[in-house]
């Protein structure tokens, strides 16, 4: 047997968020207290603000990444500095609060975050002195500790009542931690001494001495083991972690030396996990270490160096992890004008299944008694719940990242019928028989490898998530590359092979001049690209017809008249020459592009547009945005929308297409980060037909309808799949799943080119192009089976589909009012005769095969059997053979 201990933790990565998903522009006090000074349910957090009398908190939706400002709104909470904070273990959105003042207040925060300041609270309660810290109680409702001075009381919050008080410390308490039970509680103290708490007796169970220095020490309850850690320093002002087992209380088990900085060391721990994270404030360091609980000792693992100092910390419940990426802890760790996440993930080899051997059950947010049950010495544990997205048995409204319901309100202070307009979520049931599809067992296929394009070196990987990442037509494909300016390389798709780079040898590109946030091949003529730039520009280059041999930095024109950065660029399905763009200035226009002119300017945006699609006759313009609604345009009869709905909660991005002229479909992201497709008809948008939630992931969704197959595939940036929904707008519940395409590596982007590629001898439906994150071109085809691939499937194809490579009308034709409908082509290759026409395949019977020409039913068969059966009980015995023969009389036997 090896003597090593085997962990499936070991490897745990540390990887904070990109500034785009942090969230920024806060500012931070000058923090002294030893509170974590950030706290987080699984759908808000909340950090203390800087304010007069530092009284007030931020409190931000997890998916509310955008830029904070001076003026957002503010929990303004106490005429103190709030010195600690905790949301509620079984609701989200109820957060206590003490302070200086000698005050302890409680909040309900509206499920959409602070619209404006909040002063006024549910409840509070007087003590008589500072709080230093307060910690709900882990299993019962409504109990909470509180530590002011040196007395520790717990509270039964609903009746704004002290049930216990502990008044055996010798100076002022620092910190509280309740065991998982919620059966007794650990102390530190400025006394140098650690006591573990018994309030239901008023009782110091166990008492030792602590460390040595005299800092603020901290203490920390591992889970529901018998174990407690504290943080301190010792003599020599060393910082140090000591681990002790309660049933030892004064011998210390294990100590770990963590250096000898100034800043208190804060310890978080996961139960599910046994993993202890230990971020010291004022420097930027995260020590990890796995327990052993067998052994009794910790492990160190690599540590974690963050570039910017931590002012405080706190981890986020499970429920809100992105569990489909392995993510098994994350921290939120507060700088000085920002809150960054920073995730612990385990790598694994593939990422399309759940887990379950590194997420066990957790916790969920059913209470498991009340407060008078557990003042009356009751001890129920909280029941847990599977952190995998697909169980069934999972609460809905246990998550932040997960469920996207409403959470669990159930604390009974200030408690009230909610009426969030939140997206109704159809769950979908399992279909009952055998439903008929023609293409749900699509197939995906790479090309060979002898049509790639490899070497595509620097790709960048900054491109906005509003943008595809990647533009092709049949002949051409462009790719952006890393660099200073904006680079934009042009690839001719029929010179495929390893691109040939040195030092001194690049990638010939288009330079932009400034960084790119969206691009666009022009789909009637692939010479014409456009690049949108954070200068608020669109650059037009002509792309020589021989192909890109050499940096071009002069664009041919621009489109000017956005004053900040165009992040959407969607061309006009029908006529050519026409571009519409969605800038930050929540401006959305559509321009003359040889004329270089706005000709239409569409209004009623309030936040970032997130999507633009067009209906395939390019009469409708839908719009979705980061203010939750979708808008329809008829761009030539009004600037402002005509229809106006809710769309998905999240603000992370989406996309928007259409499905006819009757029927949206948006992706996006549910209020808890978890992504989303939801089916809308455009006759009443209050709230989808159907939603089907996908996993949890930062990626937006892409998606693409394929109008003449009724297939919406969608897929992810980092992902390394294609999925798609069959949508049936006659058959409830509207979206009917399908196969899966997985390709070779992760992809970094997916662009669909015109149908004009597909060959139908070979049933193909759809061609697309595939950016892997190693840099290499991948053209990819999608087949239907058939047993009869020598007909023509006139069933998948239509006999008028439509040309989407061509134009129908010109830009001055479209805003003067022409409605061309778009050009259809017979795909019917000559002499191939269609499948409705093909002769019906005669089954015949082979020689020995038995032949029953009608079926009995199984009732038949019943009593068939049943009549047989009681002939044989009533039929008389017959007489054996040997009966009936002649013996042999008894003296012959003589």
């Amino acid at each position: 047997m090896s003597k090593f201990k085997t962990s499936k933790f070991r490897n745990t990565a540390a990887k904070p968020a990109k500034p785009e998903l942090s969230y920024t522009g806060l500012t931070v006090p000058n923090l002294n207290s030893s509170a974590d000074h950030v706290a987080a349910s699984a759908a808000l957090l909340a950090c203390n603000a800087s304010t007069g009398s530092g009284g007030s908190l931020a409190v931000i939706r997890l998916d509310d990444y955008s830029k904070k400002s001076a003026s957002m709104p503010l929990l303004n909470a106490h005429s103190g500095f709030v010195s600690d904070f905790q949301f509620s273990p079984f609701d989200d959105y109820l957060l206590a609060t003490g302070s200086d003042d000698c005050t302890v207040k409680f909040w309900r925060i509206p499920e959409a975050g602070l619209k404006e300041s909040l002063s006024s609270p549910l409840a509070s309660v007087a003590l008589e002195r500072k709080v230093e810290a307060l910690r709900w109680h882990p299993a019962a409702h409504n109990i909470l500790a509180t530590a002011a001075s040196n007395v520790v009381k717990v509270w039964d919050v609903e009746n704004a009542t002290d049930k216990f008080s502990l008044s055996d410390h010798g100076d002022s308490v620092t910190s509280v931690s309740w065991r998982e039970s919620g059966q007794v509680l650990a102390s530190a103290c400025k006394d140098k001494k650690l006591r573990i708490l018994d309030p239901r007796s008023s009782s110091v169970a166990a008492e030792c001495t602590g460390h040595a220095g005299v800092k603020e020490p901290r203490v920390l309850w591992l889970g529901d083991e018998d174990f407690v850690v504290s943080t301190g320093f010792t003599a020599t002002r060393e910082r140090e972690l000591c681990l002790r087992d309660i049933r030892s209380f004064d011998k210390v088990l294990q100590r770990c030396p963590l250096g000898s900085s100034t800043g208190i060391v804060l310890p978080f721990y996961d139960a599910d996990t046994g993993i202890l994270l230990l971020a010291g404030k004022g420097d930027g360091t995260i020590n990890f270490l796995e327990f052993d609980g067998k052994n009794s000792k910790f492990t160190e693992c690599p540590a974690f160096s963050s570039p910017k100092p931590q002012k405080g910390a706190c981890l986020v419940p499970k429920r809100a992890l992105n569990v489909m990426s392995c993510e098994v802890v994350r921290l939120l760790q507060l700088q000085q004008n920002a809150v960054q996440p920073i995730g612990y993930f385990v790598p694994r080899k593939s990422y399309m299944d759940f887990a379950d051997d590194i997420f066990p059950d957790t916790l969920g947010t059913k209470a498991a008694m009340t407060a008078d049950e557990w003042c009356s010495g009751a001890n129920n544990r909280v029941e847990r719940v599977s952190l995998n997205p697909s169980s069934q048995g999972r609460p809905s409204s246990s998550s932040a990242a997960v469920s996207g319901g409403k959470s669990s309100s159930t604390s009974g202070i200030g408690s009230e019928e909610s009426t969030s307009d939140d997206l109704e979520i159809i769950q979908l049931k399992p279909f009952a028989g055998v439903r008929s599809s023609k293409v749900r067992h699509w197939q995906g296929v790479t090309q060979p490898k002898g049509t790639w394009i490899d070497g595509i070196k620097p790709v960048c990987n900054s491109i906005p998530g509003d943008s595809d990442g990647l533009s092709a037509s049949s002949k051409r494909a462009l790719v952006p590359l890393a660099g200073v300016g904006g680079h934009l390389t042009v690839l001719d798709l029929d010179r495929p092979g390893r691109l040939k780079t040195t030092e001194t040898v690049s990638i010939p590109y288009l330079e932009n001049g400034c960084a790119i946030q969206d691009f666009r091949i022009d789909p009637f003529d692939d010479t014409r690209v456009y690049i949108a730039g954070e200068d608020g520009k669109v650059n037009i280059f002509r792309v020589p017809a021989g192909g890109l041999k050499e940096t071009i930095v002069q664009p041919e024109s621009s489109l000017r008249g956005h004053y900040e950065k165009v992040n959407i660029l969607t061309p006009h399905p029908t006529a050519s020459g026409i571009m519409v763009t969605a800038s930050y200035d929540l401006a959305v226009k559509i321009w003359d592009v040889d004329n270089n002119a706005d000709k239409i300017i569409l209004e009623g945006h309030t936040e970032q547009v997130f999507g633009m699609g067009w209906t395939s006759d390019g009469k409708l313009l839908a719009t979705f945005c980061k203010d939750h609604k979708i808008r329809i345009y008829d761009p030539r009869s009004s600037t402002k929308p005509i229809e106006t709905g809710n769309g998905p909660k999240g603000s992370r991005g989406g996309r928007i297409v259409w499905v006819g002229t009757t029927h949206l479909i948006v992706s996006g992201f549910d209020k808890t980060s978890q992504r989303l497709i939801a089916l809308y008809d455009r006759k009443d948008l209050s709230k989808p037909l159907n939603t089907i939630k996908l996993e949890v992931s930062p990626s937006i969704l892409c998606i693409h309808y394929d109008e003449d197959r009724c297939l919406l595939y969608y897929y992810g940036k980092g992902d390394s799949s294609m999925a798609a929904l069959e949508v049936s707008l006659t058959e409830s519940p509207f979206l009917f799943s399908t196969t899966l395409f997985k390709g070779n590596d992760l992809q970094q982007a997916v662009s669909f080119q015109p149908f004009e590629l597909c060959d139908v001898k070979t049933v193909e439906v759809a061609s697309f192009l595939r950016l892997s994150n190693k840099g290499s071109l991948e053209p990819c085809r999608i087949k239907i089976p058939r047993t009869r691939s020598e007909f023509f499937q006139d069933d998948l194809y239509s006999s008028a589909t439509k040309v989407t490579w061509k134009p129908s009308l010109t830009a001055s034709q479209w805003f003067s009012g022409s409605n061309t409908q778009p050009k259809t082509i017979n795909l019917q290759p000559a002499g191939m005769k269609p499948l409705s026409e093909a002769p019906v395949i005669v089954v015949t019977k082979k020689k020995y095969e038995s032949f029953n020409p009608k079926e009995k039913t199984d009732q038949e068969k019943k009593e068939e059997l049943l009549e047989a059966m009681v002939t044989k009980m009533t039929e008389p015995d017959e007489p054996l053979p040997q009966d009936e023969m002649e013996g042999v009389d008894e003296e012959e036997w003589d």
